[in-house]
């Protein structure tokens, strides 16, 4: 029993544990909105000089689909005028988080059972949508501009 000396093990899932021939994954990129908010174009200007990003349409999300449950067409609604950044290229997610959600009060109303593969994807729909405290953080409004009017400087 003398013989037997307790060691330390590494903790899992650290470099220690690579083979030489195996390299960490590297960090994703970063957008190019957060690279011009923290100076990172400024400071290494070759790594965003090709990069751009889609323009958005500015255009409103419009109506729910008619193919929509009511209650899939009330959360659409709902979030459409809640999320206030949401314009026509999120249909599509608006859509998934919609049906989802309102499968979900279909079947809390009629007192069955909700599935969590459901749920899952209600959380996630609802965070690609910005809806979330957390997702809310990355999202970005652009600035209106407003008109120059002469007399601001007065207003003060």
């Amino acid at each position: 029993m003398d013989d037997y000396v307790l060691t330390r093990r590494p903790a899992l899932f650290t470099h220690q544990h690579m083979k030489h021939s195996e390299k960490p994954m590297p960090t994703p990129p970063n957008s190019l909105a957060k690279a011009r908010l923290t100076g990172a174009d400024k400071q290494n200007p070759q790594r965003y000089r090709n990069r751009s990003e889609p323009n958005s349409s500015g255009q409103p999300v419009g109506d729910p689909h008619a193919y929509m449950t009511k209650t899939s067409k009330d959360v659409w609604r709902d979030l459409a005028g809640n999320l206030g950044w949401l314009e026509c290229e999120d249909r599509l997610a608006l859509e998934v988080a919609s049906v989802a959600i309102g499968q979900i009060r279909d079947l809390v109303n009629a007192n069955e059972l909700v599935p969590s593969s459901l749920l899952s994807a209600a959380n996630t729909a609802v965070g690609k949508l910005g809806a979330t405290p957390t997702d809310r953080q990355k999202v970005m409004i652009p600035a209106k501009e407003t008109e120059y009017n002469p007399f601001d400087q007065f207003m003060d």
